[in-house]
């Protein structure tokens, strides 16, 4: 499912359908491939374009990453490549397993979500083999089965302004996914302004509403769907999505500072610190 070509190794699916942008024939794709493109489809409903797979456009105009020239790019640069983005013109016939995007120019990126399919894929192959007690992570996704020893597993939630380690809340888990978006990993900081990894696909900057976004789900694609799009949306609209759903709960850090939490993990946190005041 990667988006990158693979020296010596056949073109991924996306890798298809992106070469295919804007020609008539559609790209045929595997069952996760479709899989994991529709889910990403539907959260771009549910999130009202904030999350949105099209974002690829977008990929080396923002930089993000030390080795590399860290420029803000112009309002006038960003606005050509957001006129790329849009999830209605990714056409995807599940019945033929095919997918293509409707205008040249057009990328599909599959990075704010495919990580979580990858973890529970990983959890199906290490409960096939027989372990019940065990952490999968990766990045800033984890899932926890059964227990260790005699208690469950402990998880933090990092300080979005704090130093690296710096937990402020805690709480047990059991058999559930575990996944935080901050804007803390990859930023730049501009005229004290930050500068992240994390865009608003509505308008192809970084998303303002959150500091952190932590969701709990039953699975990791569950919650790796979700976090993004929720950063985006702001804390309001994000929890009014999260009580709507089963098995899912969630903790935000505003751009205020201020922490929500939803309503199936009162009494679950353990505070340990308040959120550190910044940009």
């Amino acid at each position: 499912m990667t988006d990158w070509e693979r020296p010596g190794q056949p073109p991924s699916d996306v890798v298809r359908i992106n070469a295919g942008a804007g020609k008539p024939a559609a790209v045929t794709v595997s069952d996760e491939t479709m899989q994991v493109i529709e889910a990403s489809l539907d959260m771009s409903r549910k999130s009202e374009g904030a999350f949105d797979i099209t974002y690829a456009a977008m990929r080396g105009l923002w930089k993000f990453d030390e080795d590399l020239d860290r420029h803000i790019p112009s309002a006038a640069e960003i606005e050509r490549r957001r006129q790329l983005i849009n999830y209605r013109d990714v056409i995807v016939d599940a019945r033929k397993h095919t997918v293509r995007l409707k205008r040249a120019g057009m990328r599909l990126g599959l990075g704010g979500i495919a990580k979580g399919y990858a973890v529970d894929a990983a959890v199906a192959v290490i409960r096939a083999a027989g372990l019940r007690d065990f952490i999968v992570h990766a990045g800033g996704d984890l899932f926890a089965a059964g227990r260790k020893g005699d208690r469950e597993w402990r998880v933090g939630i990092q300080d979005p302004r704090g130093p690296h380690g710096r937990i402020i809340y805690e709480l047990a888990l059991t058999d559930q996914a575990f996944n935080t978006s901050g804007d803390y990993e990859r930023f730049i900081m501009r005229d004290g302004v930050r500068y992240h990894h994390i865009l608003d696909a509505r308008t192809g900057f970084p998303a303002r509403a959150s500091r952190s976004v932590t969701l709990l789900a039953k699975d990791s694609f569950t919650a790796d769907a979700l976090d993004t799009a929720l950063f985006a949306v702001g804390p309001e609209r994000a929890m009014k999505i999260v009580e709507d759903l089963p098995d899912v709960e969630a903790v935000i850090v505003d751009a205020d500072n201020h922490v929500h939490v939803s309503a199936g993990l009162h009494g679950r946190l353990v505070k340990r610190a308040d959120p550190t005041p910044g940009p």
